[in-house]
């Protein structure tokens, strides 16, 4: 079990106490799951990723033919080396898709500010876990006409495998 926590860190997917969680809630993105993400969505040329880390869904991104605007608050040697704070700042003149794994502690800001940011019938995708689904906060947010489609791992695969329910946030 020793190899595990680093399995869960890695995924964003562990759970921490507010004392042992990293600074600023940085944690990788598998970049499988970036693959599996690709596989079932189509995305505009031009990605944003505004909480790049080290480059782990851009460079799966960029793999894949896409032009990549990498920032974010803390450079951690990839992307633009001056911090961006996407909450409070913006790309002029935007025209892509925003595809990201926010801190978890402000992830519902993180996705009012993309759907804001991105032009209408622009794609919005988050790497959170299922939790976010939960809260009375987010509860508010999701009562907002609900986003269109949902991905999920199924649990209980050895591999993640990736479904979409379509529809609305409650029902396909």
């Amino acid at each position: 079990m020793a190899g595990s926590k680093k399995v869960f860190t890695t995924l964003g997917s562990s759970n921490h106490a507010a004392d042992q969680r990293e600074t600023f809630d940085y944690y990788a993105t598998d970049p499988k799951a970036v693959e599996m993400l690709l596989e079932m969505e189509t995305f505009a040329p031009v990605i944003w990723e505004p909480a790049c880390g080290e480059g782990h869904i851009s460079k799966v991104l960029q793999a894949h033919g896409h032009e990549v605007i990498s920032t974010d608050l803390i450079y951690r040697g990839f992307g633009d080396p001056e911090p961006l704070n996407f909450l409070e700042e913006t790309l002029n003149d935007f025209e892509g898709d925003i595809i990201t794994n926010p801190p978890y502690s402000s992830g519902l800001e993180f996705v009012k500010r993309a759907l804001d940011s991105v032009r209408p019938g622009g794609k919005v995708a988050m790497f959170l876990k299922v939790q976010f689904l939960e809260g009375q906060k987010r509860g508010e947010f999701f009562r907002q006409p609900p986003p269109e489609k949902f991905t999920y791992p199924v649990p209980g695969c050895p591999v993640p495998k990736m479904e979409t329910l379509p529809g609305s946030r409650i029902a396909p």
